[in-house]
């Protein structure tokens, strides 16, 4: 049986738990935006496939976002998904090395969204909400 790696999103916007580490790890918005996608689908998401998650994208957001304006928030999730991967790329990889950091290469690897083989970025994180 595989050993079960949690996070914890608390109900502060800043506040990424990882109980069996008992370690918290800051994560900005955007950064908590796109981790919780991705530990909420264990079966992996395409960076080409970004769009197809705008709703979700969007509710996530707007929870871990203090913007109250749409427009600034559809502009930073719009730059997120934009064909160039850019910011994409960027995110994926200060929340490596947040986690890197905080923990070490080996304890952070199952926590860290990677990219298979097959294009799939995943995490094998597993989500607990308090």
């Amino acid at each position: 049986m595989r050993k079960q790696h949690i996070v914890m999103f608390g109900k502060r916007r800043d506040n990424t738990f990882l109980p069996q580490e008992g370690i918290r790890i800051y994560l900005n918005p955007i950064e908590r935006t796109l981790y919780r996608l991705f530990v909420a689908h264990p079966e992996g998401i395409t960076s080409d496939n970004l769009l197809a998650h705008w709703k979700e994208l969007c509710s996530i957001y707007e929870n871990e976002s203090c913007f109250d304006d749409k427009t600034l928030r559809d502009c930073a999730l719009e730059s997120l998904c934009a064909e160039s991967k850019t910011v994409f790329y960027s995110t994926v990889s200060r929340i490596k090395k947040k986690f890197v950091s905080a923990l070490g290469r080996g304890k952070a690897s199952p926590y860290i969204i990677q990219r298979g083989k097959n294009g799939l970025y995943k995490t094998r994180a597993t989500l607990f909400s308090i």
